[in-house]
């Protein structure tokens, strides 16, 4: 063998439902040139993608940042006193 070529071994189990299913598909094809071929086409697939975050919008948005005051304390709701109120006694 060529120092230059790199063997990936893939196995398939003869009791898988799906391996019998790929080895059927594949039948008596070359496998290397089958498998070529499926990973050329995801390479042109993934190249022809544009990611999302190359695309502009028309109008230049300002980025806006939060101000946080690291000094001043987390606001608590007021905590509502469990007795119901009886205006015969008023508030304590």
């Amino acid at each position: 063998m060529s120092k230059n070529k790199w063997v990936r071994s893939i196995s398939f189990n003869k009791k898988n439902e799906k391996d019998i299913a790929r080895l059927k598909l594949i039948g008596k094809k070359s496998f290397s040139r089958f498998i070529k071929k499926l990973l050329d086409d995801e390479i042109i697939r993934r190249e022809s993608e544009v990611p999302s975050n190359t695309t502009k919008s028309d109008t230049p948005q300002m980025k806006q940042r939060v101000i946080t005051n690291s000094r001043s304390k987390p606001i608590r709701p007021k905590q509502q006193s469990n007795k119901p109120f009886n205006p015969m006694l008023g508030r304590k």
